[in-house]
């Protein structure tokens, strides 16, 4: 194998719709995606997970939820959901938009929503955990979660992602008015099944309640830079790393030297070749340069 690896052969880069895209997350603080997933690749999600109900509904990994499933991580459930961390559609933005080489998949979430008339799934929140890493009461970005929806949300009131576009800036959570559930600005995206939604992490979301007749699935993959926690697991399983490639490794979460999480050598991030190739020298490469330079004496 040569230093690209060949999961990453498959990757779409256009350059331009990336720049594009990155100004819209940086306004907005999410993306819509159409059809980042073929009819058959949802249909092949939807039969592995049907065929491992009995087995996550019964998993250590489930989350208490009223009816439906909530599993973290769901990455190693299956070879299919390992699929998704390189997934060609989506893979160029994740990384255009954190802008380095030395980033990790942060959490992976399958999440069911059942119908129901009392209670939504979740209620409004930013993610990035506990305390707060912000800067003037804004929370800084380190992660986004990249959302692929498995079933057709295409009518209000179907358990649907709702965002407030721009919260992301704000300093606190956006404002309510008097007796309203849902915050001012709040929006509630329509989408079809093989559809995703890329989301910065200081984004105020929340589920739309599910008043239909048919359960709300989707997966959720968190990336973050690597000097953050990972959300969900502390190591993956050994059988799983033993069926990744290098980079793959490196995305869930495997260093080669004990530092390699916040200085990486060359061996501990094998992602840095593609990066450079094609957004070139990220923002730590420019520190070590002068870094260097400030070292000589005379």
């Amino acid at each position: 194998m040569n230093n690209i690896e060949s999961r990453l052969q498959d990757v779409a880069v256009d350059q331009a719709a990336l720049a594009g895209q990155a100004k819209d997350f940086a306004d907005r603080g999410f993306l819509y995606l159409p059809d980042v997933l073929s009819d058959a690749k949802v249909t092949e999600f939807l039969t592995v997970i049907e065929a491992l109900r009995e087995t996550l509904e019964n998993h250590p990994h489930r989350s208490p939820v009223e009816g439906g499933l909530n599993i973290r991580p769901v990455i190693d459930k299956h070879p299919l959901f390992k699929e998704l961390l390189i997934w060609p559609q989506t893979f160029a933005l994740v990384v255009r938009l954190l802008g380095h080489y030395s980033i990790q998949l942060q959490q992976s979430n399958l999440i069911e929503a059942h119908p129901s008339n009392e209670r939504r799934l979740t209620g409004w929140h930013s993610d990035g955990g506990m305390p707060m890493i912000g800067v003037n009461g804004i929370r800084a970005f380190g992660s986004l979660k990249v959302a692929y929806f498995l079933r057709d949300l295409t009518e209000p009131d179907m358990g649907a992602l709702m965002v407030v576009p721009g919260s992301h800036r704000l300093q606190g959570p956006p404002p309510f008015l008097p007796g309203e559930r849902d915050p001012v600005g709040a929006t509630e995206l329509r989408v079809k099944a093989g559809d995703a939604v890329v989301f910065h992490q200081g984004t105020w979301h929340a589920a739309a309640p599910n008043l239909s007749d048919q359960s709300r699935l989707a997966l959720y993959y968190g990336y973050s830079y690597r000097v953050l926690r990972p959300v969900d697991y502390q190591r993956m399983p050994a059988e799983l790393l033993d069926q990744c490639s290098p980079v793959e490794r490196q995305l869930l979460g495997e260093t080669v030297t004990h530092q390699g999480y916040y200085v990486p050598t060359e061996a501990d991030v094998p992602l840095k070749p593609w990066f450079e190739q094609h957004f070139g020298q990220a923002d730590r490469g420019e520190l070590e340069r002068v870094a260097n330079v400030s070292l000589r004496v005379g």
